[in-house]
């Protein structure tokens, strides 16, 4: 059975996130999937960025009542920036016996290439790539520089669910409903802890 990451700065985490990690739970051997918050993303902005702590708990109240769920903290206690390709080298020496994957939007993955060592990654992770509006995964078996990886990239077929973060954070801060957005829990959080406002 492998593991899915899920990664991303989580503020805040939203049902998009959830539903995606499902359906590549349920389309996929996995044992479970773990959503890592990043401490500092390399393509963000971190003055814009609600602070770690709230993001973590956001996530965890999120996913606690979900078995297959888990969240890590590994990239906030690494600090600094949060490259994908040293998550996989320490997940590589935690999980020895098992297949990683990373679940990234076809967005994500057409951009690999401004990453961090994009080729020991696409090399030695596999990933989930989901169905993103605006994105055909078509492009990446289309596009020459992922024909040596492609055993490693596998597609999932999931629901286009247009949501995010950003669009929270607008909706929120314009005294607007994010009802269905977000978890009720996760609203409540947000109201509780006064953030985005």
């Amino acid at each position: 059975m492998g593991i899915a990451v899920l990664g991303g700065t989580f503020d805040p985490v939203h049902l998009g996130h959830l539903i995606i990690a499902e359906q590549a739970y349920n389309n996929f051997d996995l044992e479970k999937v773990i959503f890592m918050p990043a401490y500092s993303p390399p393509h963000k902005d971190e003055a814009g960025i609600t602070e770690t702590g709230h993001r973590l708990e956001m996530t965890r109240l999120a996913l606690e009542d979900n078995s297959h769920f888990e969240y890590s903290e590994r990239e906030i206690s690494r600090a600094g920036r949060s490259y994908t390709v040293d998550t996989l080298k320490e997940m590589q020496e935690d999980y020895p016996d098992q297949k990683i994957y990373f679940l990234i939007g076809a967005d994500s993955l057409l951009d690999i290439y401004s990453w961090k060592e994009p080729r020991y990654l696409l090399e030695n992770a596999n990933f989930i790539t989901a169905r993103r509006p605006d994105f055909s995964l078509k492009e990446i078996f289309l596009d020459e520089r992922f024909r040596p990886y492609r055993d490693n990239i596998e597609l999932l077929d999931n629901s286009l669910v247009d949501i995010s973060s950003s669009q929270i954070r607008r909706l929120y801060r314009a005294g607007k409903s994010i009802k269905y957005l977000v978890l009720p829990v996760i609203e409540k959080y947000i109201g509780d802890n006064r953030l985005y406002c």
